[in-house]
């Protein structure tokens, strides 16, 4: 059994014309910085403040039209790519719901904790603004997890978005662990790449959406794995000390408030063995990039329902690790974009370390 779909016709042109949308929005993007660049606003001459930077740019380029057609695009693009997933779905539910409800059981299993309470920077937050949040419909998770990921994200971002999960792994100093835990599980795309790299080993995968963790659930049983997923969130994540080998996530840390990361980094200490090793990665650090392209990634964050990007965009994650207890810590920007960023901790052998 597989989750292939075959679009209705309509469906497939409403993204492909999202897709277009987005990728006319980049295209003008490039024209506006070269105007930025003729007036004189480069990376360099860039205010340091992030809030000066956008209101020093809304002036330069507000006699600009295709500034506000290029604001007007990414809107609607935000807007809208999620809904248009959804009716395409819609419109061929009578043959896929069968499908995704026969992967429901297999090897692969989800355990709901009924007195799970979603903290609220998560349920409070429609993030990428999806309408009603991550389980506001009741095959979010495969709308997300592959008509929009598939078939829009996959095709307006830079790079092979699959390849790039593997890639991370290769920043592993070992690959004998036999017992992961993976925060922020969503969809499954990080725990396929897991289970590639590490065919024996036990994989728990913690989320706190119920609708994206049946996706990664199906795509487990598809594959024939026995994932172990389970309803919850990384700061309390309910393991036990020192119980497991390798703690990692993927690009998950810009959903998270400050605080949240920090506790993160703590949790993960706790929970990991002694010699156990700390994967996490997320976008790039607004200290590592230029003026310009920090203000981009804020631009676009700004308007795609990103609300805690730029708070956690400015942590340095190298540094929490360390104060975490987390040693052999190094960073890494995965090339040729530099996206994602990679932040790599052991726990010491010893509690003196």
């Amino acid at each position: 059994m597989t989750m292939d779909c075959t679009l209705a016709q309509r469906g497939r042109a409403l993204i492909d014309f999202e897709v277009g949308v987005r990728q006319a929005a980049g295209r003008m993007q490039v024209a506006l910085e070269a105007k930025l660049a003729e007036r004189g606003v480069t990376a360099s001459t860039l205010p340091e403040e992030m809030d000066a930077r956008h209101d020093l740019i809304d002036s330069t380029l507000d006699d600009q039209p295709l500034y506000a057609t290029r604001a007007l695009l990414t809107d609607w693009s935000a807007r809208e790519h999620g809904r248009v997933c959804e009716q395409a779905f819609d419109e061929v539910a009578d043959t896929m719901v069968p499908k995704l409800e026969a992967l429901a059981s297999g090897l692969t299993t989800i355990v709901a904790d009924p007195a799970f309470v979603a903290p609220r920077y998560w349920s409070a937050v429609w993030f990428h603004r999806t309408t009603g949040g991550w389980d506001g419909n009741a095959h979010n998770g495969y709308v997300h997890g592959e008509l929009v990921h598939r078939r829009y994200v996959a095709r307006v971002f830079p790079g092979d978005v699959y390849a790039q999960r593997r890639r991370v792994l290769e920043e592993l100093p070992r690959h004998d662990h036999a017992r992961i835990l993976e925060w922020g599980t969503s969809s499954g795309h990080y725990t396929v790449a897991l289970a590639e790299r590490f065919p024996d080993a036990t994989i728990v995968g913690l989320d706190p959406s119920l609708r994206m963790l049946e996706q990664a659930r199906r795509v487990g049983n598809a594959l024939g794995h026995a994932w172990d997923l389970r309803v919850g969130v990384g700061e309390e994540s309910g393991f036990a000390n020192e119980s497991v080998d390798l703690v990692t996530s993927y690009a998950i840390h810009h959903e998270l408030p400050p605080k949240i990361i920090t506790r993160w980094f703590e949790e993960a200490f706790r929970v990991l063995a002694p010699g156990g090793d700390l994967l996490m990665t997320d976008v790039p650090r607004y200290a590592d990039l230029d003026r310009l392209a920090a203000w981009r990634f804020d631009w676009t964050a700004k308007w795609g329902g990103e609300p805690f990007w730029r708070s956690s965009a400015q942590i340095d994650l190298a540094a929490a690790a360390r104060r975490a207890g987390f040693v052999d810590v190094r960073t890494c920007a995965i090339p040729p974009m530099g996206n994602p960023y990679v932040v790599y901790g052991r726990k010491p052998e010893s509690s003196h370390g």
